[in-house]
């Protein structure tokens, strides 16, 4: 129970931290339009290591800590993280700015990767409740 518990906590500052990065472009394009100066201040490489990379990772350890534990909570934040990045991807490319194709679409294969681990959660918390009710 105490490795679902951190793997929400892991799931849930991946979250904190995509919205933190989404705001942040957000505003950065509203202001500026060139999209380096948001109110994080700081570069965008940078930006995108700290409030894109390691949201994904911290999501990647957070399923394999609760690999083989019931728990929906988990699914649906990694269905959500997947599905921020790539409407966040999205959004960049239908306004422009994405401009370097091998970094979009690799950015939009971690959400799909996401996206495919919380369905693989679903099928594993489903098959683990099943044995459990046996």
């Amino acid at each position: 129970m105490m490795n679902t518990k951190i793997s929400i906590i892991m799931l849930f500052i991946s979250l904190a931290l995509l919205i933190t990065y989404g705001a942040d472009v957000i505003y950065s394009q509203a202001t500026s339009g060139d999209g380096k100066s948001g109110f994080l201040q700081i570069d965008p490489a940078v930006r995108g290591i700290i409030f894109g990379a390691v949201p994904v990772i911290l999501s990647i350890i957070g399923f394999a800590i609760s690999l083989r534990k019931r728990s929906t909570l988990v699914v649906v934040l990694l269905l959500i993280n997947g599905g921020l990045i790539i409407a966040g991807m999205i959004g960049l490319a239908a306004q422009g700015g994405g401009d370097n194709t091998s970094t979009l679409y690799g950015t939009i294969g971690l959400g799909i990767l996401l996206i495919v681990l919380g369905i693989g959660k679903g099928y594993i918390s489903e098959k683990a409740g099943k044995q459990t009710r046996q």
